[in-house]
């Protein structure tokens, strides 16, 4: 572990720096998705899918980066302090954000490589004419269970924030404890 970026107690700065870079992008994701997805077929609309797909490979790439570096570097302890309840539902909340950061986009490429891109080529388009590649060998008949997965993901995307900034509030101005301020980026603990 990086101890000159961390005291035992909080996140280092590179968790804590991933952390809200993800949690920034995934807000822009939101709105981008929730964009296009009201807007009629055409070039603007194409664009913003573009981002989209942007996005969601960004998160993906970010969020394997997190997920090893926390492999690498194990989160800090909760306080001693902290229930039982709230521990498990620490527990299942981070595994649930990395199973959206990491699922979210997998499933958006696979529906992605089963849709109507894959007719026409090996790659999709990102932002800036980037190419990504399609993932190969994927049948086409799952392109709408991709797409009703992606959606599921995306309505528990919305939960798992919800809670995650009721608690982070909540540890922050009603509690005041050890807790608040464990993911802060550019603060010493």
């Amino acid at each position: 572990m990086i101890t000159r970026f961390a005291s035992k107690d909080r996140y280092n700065a590179v968790a804590a720096g991933l952390h809200w870079l993800i949690a920034g992008l995934l807000f822009v994701e939101i709105y981008v998705g929730w964009t296009f997805g009201d807007m009629d077929r055409g070039a603007a609309r194409d664009l913003w899918f573009d981002w989209h797909k942007t996005l969601g490979i960004s998160i993906l790439a970010l969020s394997l980066a997190r997920l090893g570096w926390r492999v690498a570097n194990p989160p800090p302890p909760l306080p001693a302090r902290t229930p039982r309840w709230q521990r498990v539902l620490a527990g299942f909340s981070h595994f649930g954000f990395y199973l959206i950061l990491i699922g979210l986009p997998l499933t958006g490429w696979a529906a992605v490589s089963t849709g109507r891109a894959a007719l026409t080529s090996d790659m999709m388009t990102l932002v800036g004419g980037l190419s990504w590649p399609l993932i190969p060998g994927l049948p086409r008949v799952l392109h709408e269970p991709m797409e009703g997965v992606h959606e599921l993901l995306v309505k528990l995307t919305y939960v798992l924030v919800v809670l995650h900034v009721a608690a982070a509030l909540k540890h922050q101005f009603l509690d005041k404890g050890p807790m608040a301020g464990r993911m802060w980026p550019f603060t010493r603990g």
